[in-house]
């Protein structure tokens, strides 16, 4: 959800949104101020009541109805006029002037330049509305009043929706910049994307470069990055591999000759020293074999609970210790039986180092959720501190030998033993539980994509 919201999309999106909003309302805010700015509703209120002022003029008075038929039939307006009598429209369509809600209007009285004596020289409470979509205006006019609509009511009148289509319009326009900022910045996702890739240790993914600008010179460093990180761990690799290979012919010569030593004791120390070599030379070449992808896993169907039993019954440094299994149903995952056996093995032997005298127990569980299980194995030794915990998983580290019933082991079994996690796809950590003790736990999925 975090990462969603980091998202340069959502925020570029954020971003156009807020502008959008700010844009209309200052827009709104702007047309609002031009129309209520005294200066100018007092020029519109002039030039208005001064054509209401010659309408008047023009219609007479008492009105005329020819003269306000012939207005009618050149302007686009309609004529309702009532009072003193006389009643008459310039359509049979006019409404009901009862039911529109009139209000009273800010424009200035109405001065009238007529010559007849009759007539009202000025007008004043004037009342507007708006009905129907249409604009009413109702005049006093003497005894007379004079009822103007805009526009006419035989022509169809539409809601007009101003700030509407302004906002609509603005959104649209603003929209559009969005999704193409967008197109322009989706480059970037994709080069954070295979960045991401690279650095979860996927070395052969390689950015597509199709542009010529800033973003395609950033992927093509990154492509060249890549090359170079590759080019690097293969180096090291060989190096490894040729450092191990040319070093178990001195130590087989070695072994020849300790085996020829008169001195049983010498001879079985040395031969115990040439074994442990032999034994780190090994374990470093299958790390580094399953490390850098030149190891293939032989994948095979394991029944979990019955290769745990077997390594338990046939391991030597288990005896005196005892194990409590805490198994569900039968679980079956799609892993290499060989590698799977080292690891179980690694984690079972480096519990069975720490456990204490005083409790010789070992905790084997097995969990199954969806399409991952679970394995935790649990010692009743004197535990990590923070140090070892961050650490225990690096080549060559050992925890203090104080924490172990005895000494032994070289440091790579935990190491190589991520390395088998980290190939199936899974993961490993250790800590320590309540009870006293480190606890390793493993999570694995079932079937390998």
């Amino acid at each position: 959800m975090l990462q969603r919201i980091n998202s340069l999309s959502i925020k570029l999106f954020g971003v156009f949104l807020i502008t959008g909003i700010a844009y209309f309302y200052l827009l709104d805010f702007g047309v609002r101020s031009l129309i209520l700015n005294e200066e100018v509703r007092d020029t519109l209120d002039y030039y208005q009541t001064s054509y209401l002022g010659n309408l008047m003029e023009d219609l007479g008075y008492p009105p005329n109805a020819q003269t306000a038929a012939k207005i009618t039939q050149d302007m686009p307006f309609d004529i309702l006029i009532t009072g003193g009598g006389f009643e008459w429209s310039s359509t049979d369509k006019f409404p009901n002037t009862d039911e529109i809600d009139f209000q009273p209007s800010r424009w200035d009285s109405i001065k009238i330049n007529n010559g007849n004596d009759q007539a009202p020289k000025i007008v004043e409470d004037s009342k507007f509305a708006r009905y129907q979509y249409r604009t009413y205006f109702q005049i006093p006019y003497g005894e007379y009043i004079i009822t103007m609509v805009n526009p006419k009511v035989s022509i169809e009148a539409g809601p007009t929706y101003l700030f509407e289509a302004i906002a609509l319009i603005s959104l649209s326009i603003l929209l559009l910049t969005f999704l193409l900022v967008k197109r322009m910045i989706n480059p970037i996702q994709n080069i954070q994307q295979a960045a991401t890739k690279i650095g979860q240790g996927d070395l052969k993914h390689r950015i597509n470069v199709s542009r010529e600008d800033e973003l395609g010179v950033l992927a093509k460093e990154i492509n060249f990055l890549a090359d170079n990180v590759v080019e690097m761990l293969e180096a090291k690799q060989r190096l490894n591999m040729g450092v191990s290979h040319e070093l178990r012919s001195p130590l087989t010569r070695a072994k020849l000759q300790v085996e020829m030593l008169n001195d049983p004791i010498k001879r079985e120390n040395l031969l115990d020293e040439i074994q442990a070599m032999e034994s780190i030379i090994s374990t470093l070449l299958e790390s580094e074999a399953i490390n850098y992808g030149h190891k293939k896993l032989d994948m095979g169907i394991v029944d979990i609970h019955k290769t745990i039993e077997d390594l338990i019954s046939t391991s030597q440094f288990l005896e005196g210790i005892k194990i409590r299994f805490d198994f569900g149903e039968e679980i079956t995952i799609d892993a290499d039986p060989i590698l799977f056996q080292v690891m179980l093995k690694n984690i079972l032997e480096n519990a069975s180092r720490y456990t204490s005298d005083k409790k010789k127990q070992i905790d084997v569980e097995t969990h199954q959720e969806d399409h991952f299980i679970e394995i935790i194995i649990r010692d009743y030794g004197p535990g990590l501190n923070m140090k070892d915990i961050e650490k225990v998983f690096e080549p060559f580290y050992r925890a203090e030998e104080s924490r172990s019933r005895n000494s032994g082991g070289y440091g790579l079994g935990l190491y190589l033993t991520k390395q088998i996690v980290d190939a199936h796809g899974g993961q490993i950590s250790i800590r320590n539980h309540e009870n006293n003790g480190a606890e390793v736990r493993v999570i694995l999925p079932t079937k390998q994509s």
